[in-house]
């Protein structure tokens, strides 16, 4: 079987950007995946893909295409363009379908999605200009995101905000810098877990759990920066490590209730993740990631969790491959 491995190349934009780390190592997972299909006794070719190449798509000749294209922000024009091809190409291909794309590329439709599906998310806000009056009934404190960035980008300790008074400056802040909408939500102070969700010959599969352990669990510091993330020359990037999480079996139930209702949601393709937090019984989900990022690092939530039931990162790559056919040929 000859599978192409599409990846992305960072685009002029990012090259310019301080964050440029997070389109980089979308190669070495590219690598990372050939190399496993490979193990499987599979054919794979790398298809790098830059931002005035992507017509080259429709020339690819493979039996299936192992979608790893990471475009986000001011790029997911030319992801939604990718995902064009891809579905015209009329070749299997891993991943979430364009539908999927979206309703989860940015954060302001997915958390129209959870609401309407009354799946518990953290109370909200987009604001767009920052002139906008604040929610009356926030709970704080709250944290600012940007609303179309993935990778934690613009993430730091001062995106925690702990009044309404002090909110409107670190709003208006973000979007002069980043020229882009914000999210603002309540800040979730308690456990933090990555839910990963497979697709296997079986039916759909809640694997474990895996839990971020912060230095300062249950502060209010105590979340994923972009430094502590994808500098490791920062001081926060040794702040945290991740860990199988242990539940009780009543909160392992309502996760797992939780996990399937995102899965139905928003119509996940192969795998997924998402991004959970809890305060006390109570779970929230702050993210559903329909085409996250793969490699084989012990530090990644999604690496733990599959260990856990046994697979390695090759039998976990083939599960998705596998997938991805069983969806083209039903």
């Amino acid at each position: 079987m000859r599978i192409a491995v599409l990846y992305s190349l960072p685009t002029k934009r990012a090259i310019a950007s301080p964050y440029k780390s997070t389109d980089e190592d979308t190669k070495d997972s590219a690598e990372e995946v050939a190399a496993a299909i490979l193990g499987k006794g599979g054919q794979s070719f790398l298809v790098p893909v830059h931002e005035d190449g992507i017509d080259a798509i429709s020339s690819i000749k493979a039996d299936c295409i192992f979608n790893l294209i990471e475009w986000d922000g001011f790029d997911l024009p030319l992801a939604r363009m990718v995902y064009t091809r891809l579905e015209a190409a009329h070749i299997p291909f891993t991943g979430s379908r364009i539908g999927v794309f979206d309703r989860t590329s940015d954060k302001v439709g997915m958390k129209h999605a959870m609401d309407k599906a009354g799946i518990p998310t953290p109370r909200w806000q987009v604001f767009e200009t920052g002139k906008e009056s604040v929610r009356p009934d926030f709970h704080y404190p709250v944290i600012v995101k940007l609303a179309l960035e993935h990778c934690s980008i613009g993430l730091t300790k001062d995106a925690v905000v702990r009044d309404s008074l002090a909110l409107v400056p670190v709003v208006q802040e973000r979007i002069r810098v980043f020229g882009q909408p914000v999210i603002v939500e309540e800040y979730i102070g308690g456990r933090e877990f990555q839910v990963t969700l497979l697709s296997r010959k079986d039916g759909w599969a809640v694997l474990p759990a895996s839990e971020i352990m912060f230095d300062h669990q249950g502060k209010e510091d105590a979340f994923l920066t972009f430094n502590s993330r994808w500098n490791e020359e920062h001081a926060e990037y040794s702040l945290s490590h991740v860990k199988l999480a242990l539940l009780a079996p009543a909160f392992s139930v309502n996760l797992d209730r939780i996990a399937w209702a995102c899965m139905r949601t928003f119509e996940f393709c192969d795998y997924a993740r998402l991004d959970i937090r809890s305060r006390g019984e109570d779970i929230f989900v702050l993210e559903a990631n329909a085409n996250p990022g793969l490699g084989d690092s012990d530090e990644y939530g999604m690496t733990v969790s599959y260990k856990a039931v046994g697979l390695s990162f090759a039998d976990f790559i083939w599960e998705i491959v596998a997938s991805s056919l069983r969806r083209f040929m039903a």
